[in-house]
């Protein structure tokens, strides 16, 4: 193949071809390294590509430019090089080179430099491009879209890490989980954007106040976590969660109305080296609950009780769902006493767990954890129809004049279903409605956020059952309960009826209630009445109805068919405080915890 031939090569290879000197000054290039720089050889012979080939913001100095040789023995003739070149019109284009060394002497002179140059400027913006994808693509999989915070995702790659664990085990790391306090409410009464906005403005919180070596997380729903390293002492801890919980508290004002945010915080320290980083975000969120329990807008570090309790509370929710499905649960009757009959006229029924473990439990031992774990309205169902089930039994037994009174929570009450379901468990049983007298604890009256108390009573009513006021007195407003909704009864409670023997001004308050009762038609039904001298104040101010302990304590159905029948007629005088078989109640109730 002749000189002629590789000529021709070279002025059709597609390829821009550059011949240097050791210096750099070029001596020729080829058609297509014309076209590419815009250039005609004629004006770049002689010249340096680093004074024209560069943009001039990366261009060295002149000085520098002299200055330059090739290294023979330098990497850059076993590599590509990419770099950023301008052609003559200003535009840029990224040039891919390869450096070759023609030695043929021992003089500069005798040595050349082949540069082969491709315009490759198509495939950086697409690798640029697909990079920056990836980028998105990893942010996105770690970060939460709304607020930009970390994701559990991350925070697991970030508790993975060397330096994580090395914290951890130097006690060198701190953790603080936080929700917002009735973040439903927001969500519920202003709508889905106001709680979007709320997330945000506690994910400012955060940010403004973190350390940068802190991972501030979004872990779900209104639920934030921030890890601090650094931190190993319980005051740097808690300073930085108090100055975080007033910076969330800040008003956010959306959409002209202002939302007032409060948050719950749980802290937690390492407790000993071997502590993993998902035991103390563990922790954390147990005190996080502690915090929640104590009332909302508190800091609660983490100790070992806090996590004996959890795993109790925890324990209790497992043996809940147990206890539902398995039907553990069982009613025990109280009667009530007409004092001017002076005989039974109905019974309370109170719901127990038989637990297998822990042996008979009171509601007020597994009521709350029964609401947080949502099994309240289902246990609440069971109530019901256990004791309709025991007024049945009473019935057939031959006690078919007694009224029952059951009681009902919140959620069962909010319930639009609770009626009919009702009227079907009463109809299935023959059980006339007026027989049935549903007790509604005063409390629920506030406690319960978007109840509409006067509409579930007018539906019980409606149904023809009678609805009381349970624990009347202990309340925001008792008398003006009275009036405002439309009850047949309330029942006094016992914190009221305890103090009868010792409060003058008690007794006066007991005795106008009992009066403005009768001028309203309600009954009363006095409850917690344990001694004679409580009985006899009663029967003065003609209180028509009582229970306690002085008459008779709780019992299962089947006992309480037996009670009855010793005990009807009732002797008279009334043997108040004594059992059938003659032991005082009040120390048997003692004994028994």
């Amino acid at each position: 193949m002749g000189q002629a031939t590789f000529g021709l090569i070279l002025n059709r290879v597609r390829d821009g071809v550059v011949l240097q000197d050791i210096h750099g000054r070029i001596e020729w290039a080829n058609p297509a390294c014309e076209a590419m720089y815009g250039w005609p050889l004629s004006e770049m012979r002689a010249r340096h590509p680093l004074h024209f080939l560069i943009p001039p913001e990366d261009r060295p100095s002149p000085e520098q430019v002299k200055q330059f040789r090739y290294d023979p023995d330098s990497a850059l003739f076993r590599q590509f090089k990419i770099s950023q070149h301008m052609r003559r019109d200003g535009s840029r284009f990224w040039n891919q080179q390869n450096f070759a060394l023609l030695d043929m002497g021992p003089g500069d002179s005798d040595k050349k430099v082949v540069v082969t140059c491709r315009d490759v400027t198509d495939q950086v913006h697409t690798e640029t491009a697909l990079r920056q994808v990836q980028v998105d693509l990893e942010h996105a999989a770690h970060h939460d879209d709304l607020t930009g915070l970390a994701n559990r995702k991350k925070l697991s790659r970030f508790l993975a890490t060397t330096t994580a664990r090395a914290r951890i085990a130097r006690h060198e790391i701190g953790v603080l989980q936080l929700d917002i306090d009735k973040f439903k409410d927001i969500n519920d009464t202003l709508g889905h954007a106001a709680g979007d906005a709320t997330l945000v403005h506690v994910a400012q919180a955060l940010r403004a106040n973190s350390a940068p070596q802190d991972l501030v997380c979004r872990t779900g729903g209104d639920e934030f976590l921030l890890i601090c390293p650094g931190i190993s002492s319980r005051d740097q801890l808690m300073d930085r969660a108090e100055a975080l919980r007033a910076a969330i508290q800040t008003p956010l004002t959306w959409s002209s109305q202002m939302i007032e945010v409060g948050t719950s915080i749980g802290a937690s320290l390492p407790e000993a080296p071997d502590t993993s980083g998902e035991a103390l975000i563990q922790m954390a969120d147990q005190a996080l609950y502690a915090a929640k329990d104590q009332g909302r807008g508190q800091v609660v570090l983490y100790t070992p009780h806090i996590g004996q309790a959890q795993k109790s509370q925890i324990r209790m929710a497992r043996d809940l769902q147990i206890a539902v499905a398995s039907e553990q649960f069982e009613i025990h009757l109280q009667p009530q006493l007409s004092l001017s009959q002076n005989r039974i006229v109905g019974c309370e029924a109170l719901l127990r767990w038989a637990h297998p473990e822990r042996g008979l439990l009171l509601p007020g031992e597994f009521l709350i954890a029964a609401e947080r774990n949502s099994v309240l309205a289902e246990i609440d169902y069971i109530s019901m129809n256990l004791a309709l089930d025991a007024l049945v039994q009473l019935r057939d037994a031959g006690f078919g004049g007694l009224r029952l009174a059951i009681n009902v929570s919140s959620s069962i009450l909010a319930d639009v279903n609770y009626p009919g379901l009702l009227d079907w468990a009463l109809q299935s049983r023959g059980i006339v409605p007026s027989d049935v007298c549903v007790e509604i604890l005063e409390t629920t009256i506030f406690e319960r956020t978007g109840l509409d108390v006067t509409t579930a009573i007018n539906r019980l009513k409606h149904l023809g059952v009678r609805v009381a006021l349970d624990d009347f007195g202990t309340g925001y407003a008792g008398l003006a309960h009275m009036a405002a909704f439309d009850v047949d009864a309330i029942k006094l409670d016992r914190s009221m009826i305890s103090r009868l023997e010792t409060d003058p001004r008690n007794r006066a308050v007991v005795r106008s209630i009992i009066r403005l009762s009768a001028l309203l038609g309600m009954q009363v039904v006095a409850e917690g009445v344990e001694t004679q001298s409580q009985l006899d104040i009663l029967r003065r101010t003609s209180c028509p109805l009582i229970q306690g302990f002085g008459l008779a304590h709780p019992m299962p159905v089947e006992d309480m068919i037996g009670w009855l029948r010793n005990n009807t007629p009732l002797a008279d005088p009334l043997p108040f405080g004594m059992t059938a078989s003659g032991e005082n109640n009040v120390a048997q109730l003692n004994r028994s915890g």
